[in-house]
């Protein structure tokens, strides 16, 4: 009975906690909301907004969610904390400072949710635009709708930050990715762009050329940020898992700047150092698929199966494009999907692995 009682607080606790996250998400939305309602209401003031296009409500709701999903992020990350960190929900010890690299780290993940809110947002002002076809939003309106997407963006990020680990941020990850080549491929300026490379996105000064150059350089640093949480060492013993597990954070924290070196040297800035980049990245790849079963030996056998099948591919892919059976831009399409699908699914298995 004793023992029941000493029991039943904490598993009031957990609730209680995810009550008080859910209530702090609510008042975050409420501000966002007025804020985003004054900023709105004197730019739409007496005017019918197009849906989408320049100067248009979509434009500028996409513009404002960016930046309050960057300051619904950092604010989640420490609403249950003393100092700011990218992961975990409990507050690190009195006297334990804050390093410049979880700054660094929190910072570079909260701009890939404002990235997020901002494309997101103008990707869905194109698809209603195509619905309504001509269709305008008078001021009053265009101001409730647009404070109402950037309330809906300042909870979901607010949430997403106090909920934060391996797990979410592989979904992030995955999302902002997607949703910025996507935005890139349907902006470009030349609509048959695949018939050069992939890289070919990059190298016009259009906005789509900025969206895809910025989502690589984000997603590598992201990829290079989240490294060491995905190699956490300091539960091993063993001195070779260690070891191995050292040098497969090297491996990917190589490939993520080497992934934001592709979006910094765009082919028409400097074709070797953009090449060496991509090159440089699929060999690091390829080590880290051989190097990984040492350092998560806990890991399912499938996810190392996985690892092998993922690299048969690329070979396979690359002897096509040689022989001339598939165009450049399928092959780097093909190995980028698998590369990144690789290491979405390796945070996956780590997290699962720190978490057991």
């Amino acid at each position: 009975m004793i023992a029941e009682e000493q029991d039943r607080p904490g598993r009031i606790a957990r609730p209680a906690t995810a009550l008080d996250a859910e209530g702090a998400a609510i008042v975050v939305a409420a501000i966002a909301f007025v804020i985003g309602a004054l900023i709105f209401l004197p730019f739409f003031w007496r005017q019918e907004l197009a849906i989408a296009g320049p100067s248009s409500l979509s434009q500028y709701t996409a513009i404002v969610a960016g930046v309050v999903a960057f300051a619904a992020y950092i604010a989640g990350r420490l609403i249950h904390r003393r100092s700011l960190s990218p992961f975990g929900t409990a507050a690190r010890p009195v006297g334990q400072k804050t390093s410049w690299v979880d700054i660094f780290d929190t910072i570079v993940i909260a701009i890939a949710h404002g990235i997020i809110a901002l494309l997101g947002w103008l990707v869905l002002g194109a698809l209603l635009a195509a619905s309504f076809k001509d269709a305008t939003v008078y001021f009053l309106s265009a101001t409730a709708l647009a404070g109402v997407a950037i309330a809906v963006t300042a909870y979901a990020v607010f949430l997403s930050a106090t909920h934060m680990g391996l797990m979410r941020l592989s979904t992030v990850l995955a999302g902002f990715a997607i949703i910025g080549l996507l935005t890139s491929m349907l902006s470009a300026p030349d609509p048959h762009w695949w018939k050069l490379h992939l890289s070919a996105l990059g190298m016009s000064n259009s906005i789509s050329s900025l969206t895809f150059n910025i989502t690589l350089i984000v997603a590598g640093l992201m990829m290079a940020a989240i490294s060491r949480y995905a190699t956490d060492v300091r539960t091993i013993d063993d001195p070779a898992t260690k070891s191995a597990a050292m040098r497969l954070r090297v491996g990917l924290i190589l490939i993520g700047l080497l992934l934001a070196c592709v979006g910094i040297f765009p082919l028409d800035v400097s074709r070797i150092l953009h090449n060496v980049s991509a090159v440089g990245m699929l060999i690091t790849f390829t080590l880290v698929v051989f190097w990984v079963r040492k350092a998560l030996p806990t890991a399912p056998r499938s996810f190392f199966v996985f690892g092998y099948v993922s690299f048969a591919v690329i070979v396979v892919m690359a002897v096509f494009y040689v022989v001339g059976y598939y165009v450049l831009t399928a092959t780097e399409l093909v190995a980028g999907a698998v590369v990144f699908g690789w290491l979405l699914v390796y945070l996956r298995v780590s997290g699962a692995a720190q978490r057991d």
